[in-house]
């Protein structure tokens, strides 16, 4: 009877303590995960509790939660260089040159995470800053058209530039800001060769740059960002990805997607430190302090976020379907899942994880490749630079018969089948051929046109037409946009 009454009264004080006094809520999972079928693969995050749980990931050591976060997992060396370097290359490998939206500051998680794409300004501000909080002075270097990263160690001062994807070295060390300035030789001796954005490095538009010294500024990086990464899933909702992009469909035919599937009947906020680009279902979100009716008003909707002065990450979201998801951008290359895979979540409460298959894959789904992706043309790029000359061509033909057609059979290549995709080029051409003399990116291509597989070629050549139809498709946007705010319609 003593027995019975002590394993009773046990119980009741373990109600009671569980019931009255703070819980360890903390939910960690690790777990590695297998796919033959990589571009079918999602991973489902299912809050199945009847509260909000905030929650951060990361997949295949990528996705930081934080900028020290990201230092931590690059920064092993005791040699300051090292160090430096070590950090470098992990940025460099985490984000290519680009720019589409309005300027919304250096936000580093946010523009790791989920853009992956920033224009040499914003990139230098947070190599910078991530230097700076790795323990380093460190500094950005406006270079009027053009702007890199400094950072002191070993009692001097050291030039990255992020975007180029590149550094300059002597026998001894990596060269400062003023070291080349005074040694325009020393910019043939970039670093490194391994990157396509390298290719830039070799141009005069490029030393340009740095030699007008009287238009260069100097910006110091003083405090410690403190940014973090934390996500926000409502209950019963579901946070799915990643969703490859339909060219056919999709704005923008770079980037992953990222899904928040949200119950029908939820009313209030979700903050999330990722970009929303698209909404699907039915219901109502108010942003920036205006509502809008979705699906009738999702285009405006866009139009303001992509017209935003500023990086909102809050949305009030009233659902009225059962089908309803608020659809992200993520960086691709953080995403990208192979055939062998580990995953990581961090969260306040309990969630739920599944690998699960893509039912709903469209046929005209993209995998996003981005030039400065595509490095194992290289080398050929730089080949190309030493072998062919733009000047004096006015179109591709002339290119091909003048230029490449030698080029083609000297280095045993398909002259047919390069013939016919330099005819696929006129379409993406607005201006003569030499006008792309000084232009990098210009010999990337030609190296992915001779060289690339038959999907590289499709994916790049799609990337490119749809990048130049978004930008006319924005430029519509913004005009409409401003003539319906001189007639005082609210956004």
């Amino acid at each position: 009877m003593k027995k019975i009454i002590f394993i009773l009264l046990a119980l009741c004080i373990a109600w009671f303590t569980y019931h009255h006094f703070p819980r360890k809520s903390n939910f960690v999972k690790n777990f590695d995960f297998e796919t033959s079928d990589s571009s079918n693969t999602l991973i489902t995050i299912q809050n199945t509790g009847n509260k909000s749980v905030e929650f951060n990931f990361s997949l295949n050591n990528k996705f930081y939660a934080s900028l020290n976060d990201f230092i931590r997992k690059y920064k092993n060396s005791n040699n300051s260089e090292q160090e430096a370097l070590n950090l470098f290359n992990a940025f460099i490998n985490s984000i290519v040159h680009e720019k589409l939206f309005n300027d919304w500051g250096a936000i580093p998680l946010t523009t790791l995470n989920s853009k992956g794409f920033a224009i040499c300004g914003k990139q230098s501000e947070i190599f910078s800053q991530i230097l700076y909080n790795a323990g380093y002075p460190s500094k950005i270097i406006h270079l009027e058209g053009h702007a890199v990263s400094e950072v002191f160690y070993n009692g001097s001062w050291h030039l990255f530039d992020t975007d180029r994807k590149t550094y300059f070295k002597n026998e001894n060390n990596i060269l400062s800001y003023k070291e080349l300035v005074h040694s325009p030789q020393m910019f043939k001796k970039a670093g490194t060769k391994f990157f396509l954005a390298n290719l830039t490095t070799l141009f005069k538009k490029y030393t340009q740059h740095f030699i007008t010294e009287q238009d260069n500024k100097f910006k110091e990086i003083n405090h410690a960002n403190n940014d973090t990464f934390l996500l926000n899933i409502p209950a019963k909702a579901s946070f799915v990805f990643p969703f490859y992009p339909d060219y056919k469909r999709d704005f923008y035919p770079y980037n992953t997607k990222a899904k928040l599937f949200i119950p029908k009947g939820f009313n209030g906020n979700i903050k999330n430190p990722l970009i929303l680009i698209d909404i699907e279902g039915k219901g109502k979100v108010k942003f920036n302090k205006h509502e809008y009716l979705v699906p009738d008003e999702v285009e405006l909707l866009k139009a303001a976020i992509f017209n935003s002065k500023q990086f909102i990450n809050t949305v009030h979201v009233s659902v009225l379907s059962d089908s309803f998801a608020l659809v992200y951008m993520i960086n691709p290359v953080f995403s990208k899942i192979t055939t062998k895979n580990n995953f990581f979540i961090n969260a306040s409460d309990s969630l739920r994880v599944d690998i699960i298959k893509n039912k709903k894959a469209s046929k005209t789904i993209l995998y996003p490749t981005h030039i400065e992706l595509l490095n194992q043309y290289t080398l050929k790029a730089f080949d190309l630079v030493k072998k062919i000359s733009l000047f004096n061509i006015k179109n591709t033909d002339e290119l091909y018969e003048k230029q490449l057609k030698t080029y083609c059979i000297l280095n045993n290549l398909d002259t047919m089948k390069i013939k016919k995709r330099f005819l696929t080029l006129k379409n993406l051409l607005n201006k003569p051929i030499e006008n792309y003399a000084d232009e990098a990116t210009f010999y990337e291509i030609v190296a992915v046109f001779l060289y690339g597989k038959d999907d590289e070629f499709r994916n790049l050549l799609l990337f490119n037409y749809k990048y130049y139809k978004y930008k006319e498709l924005l430029k519509k946007i913004r005009s409409d946009f401003t003539h319906q705010k001189k007639l005082h319609i609210p956004f």
